[in-house]
């Protein structure tokens, strides 16, 4: 037993059970509050924006093509309301393009058949904020819809929590559009009838349930609808979606984005969004994702990205409106976006781990191609396997989550070599994409003052009409002595541009960018919509992913390891136990394999290591201890230490797949014959995310460890190339006679 442990640089709470062999979860998965030591932080600025713009080009050609109908519904509607929050966010002129040939399709009408208000008025929200760009986008249809449901939607319509994302927020619109504030009466009497009366719809009718709201104080999370209120899942566990409650959270934003400014109505709403926050942290995954059963993950353990990338909206808008504290939040947005970037969207911008629509939790798509691959006359079936609204939620959560890294450029003085009335130079860093600095020949230069040195390491330029303009961008500390990070004069590539500077970072308190011409255009303008500089990316520091020295006294289970979550137990809890500063683990009968899993750890690249000793030499084929990382499901590579009852010991590495375990290798550690209760300390690390390498050692606590790995494996089976649980296996031999034997485990450390 260790007195101390490392201390973690970050502890972010998430709660979260990520993993489980078989159809079921044993009954001592329960959720619980896990602490993870890993100091995770945003990216910067042009990777999270290029990562948010590479599935909306991979996704844009397929709706000329798309099969899924009716094209004005909800989900195309919410995949419409990410393509604007992307404009808005990186200025391309082809998505702006996007949101207005989406309307025209459409007619600029909604849905008036086949599904339910207010799932039908979801394509007005994007069809107003287009039409603030380009009065072109027509409200007329959805004036007229708007006046009648004032009048004559009855407030119990809104008796599922999806429906509040999808309605709520054209309601603080028409209030503005109209002036007329019975909109926002509206809006209140929808959203306190769902959160306190929702139960008692006509859904249930006969029913006596446990609450009339579909709001749960208690969790803090919200009830589907009426016919989950009170139920439980296979698993015993009730039953809250992260989608819905995706949706709730995002529309709580949407909502506090659009209300009038200053109006009292914001604090309900704002109050909800911080009490929805406070909970759905506590069940982060330390993958990012949350699970679609939020309070049984392992229910389906699966990451799901609709979900996560709603909340991760939610609560990256909370952060920038000073709602939630950047300190406790940010982690879990940046967390959250580690995953969505690099798991959920695929190399070619396919977004993948999505649930498909539904109205409780399930199983996403978790395949890292759509069935059939588009092409430039079909969208194949990437709309089906990657429905529009889960694409739309992740634009959404990129689009917000760039706003975080704010640009020091954005607001200060500027200067110019020549302006146009009308189109002057301070509009080039005013932080509107629909603005723009113009000025007439090439050549023309701006400067922008900071105010003060700042560290600088890329750019963001949005061209007019995505013009390939061909630059250069200079800093200065003096405005005077001039450093090249960008040189961009042979540019040949149209819309907005995100540069990396070619020096790296630099300190500067002045930047100048220069516009020397343009390719593929016949103009003399230059017209740019927003110049901006943004800082260095955090650094990532990843420090300790699961430890345990178990310091603590249960009679009956493991309980939460000092990092990493609570022990989920595969086999009895009665079979395990902790005394005298180690983890018991009883093998109580010949032929049994208890195991514990850290659920809540979900890594990928680790180095792990623990202390393990058995009570007494077992007879016939003696005991087997295994680590096991990446634990999925049926799936894991594990190190395995045989202790014969006379012999050396036999180091083992092995991959498990559908619960079938092959070895990959295996050696005789020769000289390694450990007393009856001596303890042996074990070590594995793997690495590797197409084809991983498996190393392994096993040596006598207290004794030095061997300078080489005694055994080494590669292997790229594809389902074990993704980040999982972590666990600790023991198995007596079938051949034993002496049962019970009890194994004592301590000192588990997984890092990096």
């Amino acid at each position: 037993m260790r007195t101390t442990i490392a201390a973690a640089a970050v502890l972010l709470l998430a709660s979260v059970l990520m993993s489980t062999i078989g159809p079921a979860a044993p009954a001592s998965a329960t959720a619980a509050t896990v602490a993870v030591a890993t100091a995770v932080d945003l990216p910067s600025h042009s990777a999270v924006v290029t990562a948010t713009k590479q599935p909306a080009d991979y996704y844009r050609t397929t709706y000329a093509y798309t099969t899924l109908t009716p094209t004005n519904g909800w989900s195309w509607a919410t995949y419409a309301e990410g393509v604007q929050a992307l404009y808005r966010q990186a200025g391309d002129a082809r998505y702006l393009g996007d949101g207005m040939s989406w309307g025209r399709s459409n007619g600029w009408k909604v849905q008036t058949s086949g599904e339910t208000n207010p799932d039908t008025v979801k394509a007005g929200q994007t069809y107003y904020d287009l039409n603030a760009i380009d009065p072109a986008a027509s409200l007329t249809a959805m004036d007229t819809m708007m006046a009648a449901n004032l009048t004559g939607l009855a407030a119990s319509q809104y008796d599922w929590i999806d429906a509040l994302y999808m309605g709520l927020p054209d309601w603080t619109r028409w209030a503005t559009r109209t002036g007329n504030t019975a909109y926002l009466d509206k809006l209140d009497a929808f959203y306190l009838w769902n959160r306190n009366q929702g139960a008692t719809s006509a859904r249930c009718a006969g029913k006596t349930l446990p609450q009339a709201g579909l709001f749960d104080a208690t969790q803090g999370l919200w009830f589907r609808d009426c016919t989950y209120v009170g139920t439980k899942d296979a698993n015993g566990q009730p039953i809250f979606w992260a989608r819905g409650n995706g949706w709730v959270i995002a529309a709580m934003a949407d909502v506090l984005k659009s209300l009038p400014a200053g109006d009292a109505r914001s604090t309900k709403y704002a109050d909800m969004l911080q009490t929805m926050a406070a909970r759905l942290v506590q069940l982060q995954g330390s993958d990012g994702f949350w699970r679609s059963s939020l309070l049984d993950a392992a229910l389906y353990p699966q990451p799901e990205t609709s979900g996560t990338a709603l909340i991760t909206y939610a609560l990256a808008y909370g952060i920038k409106a000073g709602l939630l504290d950047a300190a406790t939040y940010r982690p879990a947005v940046a967390r959250a976006w580690q995953g969505l970037s690099t798991l959920a969207l695929r190399p070619n911008g396919f977004v993948t781990n999505c649930q498909g629509p539904g109205v409780a939790p399930g199983a996403p798509y978790t395949a890292p191609a759509p069935r059939t691959a588009p092409t430039p006359t079909s969208s194949g079936t990437v709309n089906a396997d990657s429905p529009p609204f889960c694409v739309g939620a992740y634009l959404l959560a990129g689009s917000q989550i760039a706003q975080l890294i704010g640009s020091p450029s954005t607001g200060r003085p500027v200067t110019s070599t020549a302006q146009q009335t009308g189109n002057e130079a301070t509009r080039v860093d005013d932080g509107d994409v629909t603005t723009r600095w113009s000025a007439s020949g090439f050549g023309q230069s701006v400067t922008i003052d900071l105010g003060a040195a700042r560290a600088l390491s890329d750019a963001m330029l949005v061209p007019y009409q995505d013009r390939a303009y061909r630059y250069r961008i200079e800093t200065s500390t003096d405005n005077a002595h001039w450093q090249l990070v960008v040189d961009q004069t042979g540019n040949t590539i149209g819309g907005s541009r995100l540069d990396d500077f070619t020096t790296g970072a630099v300190n500067a308190r002045y930047v100048r960018l220069t516009v020397t011409g343009v390719y593929g255009v016949s103009t003399t303008w230059v017209s740019i919509q927003e110049f901006a500089v943004y800082p260095p990316a955090a650094t990532t520091v990843p420090t300790v992913y699961a430890a345990d020295a178990f310091g603590r006294t249960i009679s009956n289970g493991l309980g939460a390891a000092d990092t990493g979550g609570a022990w989920t137990l595969f086999g009895s809890s009665s079979l395990f136990s902790v005394v005298g500063g180690t983890g018991k683990i009883k093998m109580a009968a010949a032929g049994t394999g208890p195991f514990a899993v850290l659920t809540a750890v979900a890594v990928r690249d680790v180095d792990i290591q623990l202390d393990a000793a058995m009570d007494k030499v077992a007879t016939g084929g003696g005991t087997y201890v295994s680590l096991a990382v990446r634990h999925v499901g049926n799936n894991d590579y594990r190190v395995k230490v045989k202790r014969p009852p006379t012999a050396a010991a036999t180091l083992y590495l092995t991959r498990v797949v559908g619960g079938v375990e092959t070895t990959l290798t295996s050696q005789v550690i020769t000289g390694l014959v450990p007393a009856a209760t001596e303890t042996l300390r074990i070590r594995l690390q793997a690495v590797g995310s197409v084809s991983t390498t498996l190393n392994a050692k096993v040596w006598k606590a207290g004794a030095t460890e061997p300078t080489v790995w005694q055994l080494t494996a590669n292997d790229a089976t594809a389902q074990l190339q993704h980040p999982g649980s972590i666990g600790v296996w023991c198995y007596l031999s079938a051949t034993s006679t002496n049962a019970p034997v009890t194994a004592s485990v301590d000192n588990l450390s997984a890092g990096p």
